[in-house]
């Protein structure tokens, strides 16, 4: 397969997948404490949920003829994450990441995806993705996430991808423990409308920092898990990076902040044409990587990529 990073280079879009988790909750009815995703894979019925939401998404990739980017469901399959869910040992994050990146490599085979789906091996914050508070100092990230990183690169992904981070301590760690596996990685941080960091660092320092105190560098940098309205508001401050370092865009279906999503009972989907016409606008600004998070489903994608796969041909990977 040709690696991600020379066809990321020659796309002029990339998709990616939508909500998984709030798509277990609300679609399919399953409990997920802690959004630990990874708990799917060990039940009858978490399988059938995770190959119905995965397989939808990878068809979309395959009718409009467009890459896309799928991210495990291992958000939370850290060693503490899996603890809290009777997970414990060493062993259990190679166990758990292991059986994650097998399931997708699994489906995208059955569906002679392998050309057009690329499997991004997920890794999320230590604690709480919105509030920096208790976040790890880089050094003791890049100790608590380099376990996971080095599960997933032997796995078999085809890059890390590190959304939903609040502080950017955090973000430096986790970019230095996926640098050290060799594989291509994508970083994603929560912003606000003012461009920052929760933990009130701007956009543009944290790149900055990352991009001086990781090596490799990120290939990409994208921005995780808030609407497209707030992504472009961020985008017109001062704090927004001023090299296109920012490739794209992981949103969520509601315009509510993802701290106060977080707090609800209920899905707040919104109109997937809508969601589809503020993305297709950002590509329109030169964002080549659009997806969906919280709230979005297969809908949302299939109508993101009917607006975009018109525009011109796709190269394949």
């Amino acid at each position: 397969m040709p690696r991600f990073a020379d066809g990321l280079e020659r796309a002029p879009i990339v998709l990616t997948d939508g909500g998984i988790e709030t798509r277990l909750i609300y679609e399919f009815g399953l409990p997920l404490p802690d959004f630990a995703s990874f708990l799917a894979l060990f039940s009858d019925e978490g399988r059938v949920a995770l190959t119905a939401i995965y397989r939808g998404y990878m068809q979309i990739a395959l009718d409009h003829d467009l890459p896309m980017q799928v991210g495990t469901p291992t958000w939370r399959a850290h060693a503490e994450g899996l603890a809290r869910q009777g997970f414990a040992g060493a062993e259990a994050i190679a166990q758990v990441n292991g059986e994650a990146v097998d399931f997708l490599m699994g489906l995208r085979r059955m569906l002679g995806a392998e050309d057009k789906v690329f499997i991004a091996g997920v890794l999320g914050p230590r604690h709480d993705g919105y509030d920096p508070q208790g976040a790890p100092n880089a050094a003791e990230a890049e100790a608590y996430h380099a376990p996971q990183a080095q599960a997933l690169a032997a796995a078999g992904v085809d890059l890390l991808y590190a959304p939903t981070f609040a502080s950017a301590e955090e973000l430096m760690g986790v970019a230095r423990a996926s640098a050290a596996t060799g594989l291509p990685y994508a970083l994603a941080p929560v912003i606000g409308p003012d461009g920052r960091l929760p933990d009130g660092m701007p956009l543009a320092q944290a790149i900055a920092a990352v991009d001086e105190g990781a090596w490799p560098q990120p290939l990409q940098y994208l921005i995780g898990c808030v609407h497209p309205t707030r992504f472009a508001e961020a985008a017109a401050t001062s704090a927004w990076p001023r090299l296109p370092r920012v490739q794209g865009l992981k949103a969520n279906a509601s315009t509510l902040p993802p701290e106060e999503l977080d707090k609800l009972d209920h899905l707040e989907e919104g109109k997937p044409e809508a969601f589809a016409e503020l993305m297709a606008g950002l590509h329109a600004r030169g964002f080549r990587v659009l997806g969906g998070c919280c709230g979005t489903s297969d809908a949302h994608i299939r109508a993101l990529a009917g607006r975009l796969a018109p525009r011109k041909a796709q190269p394949s990977f």
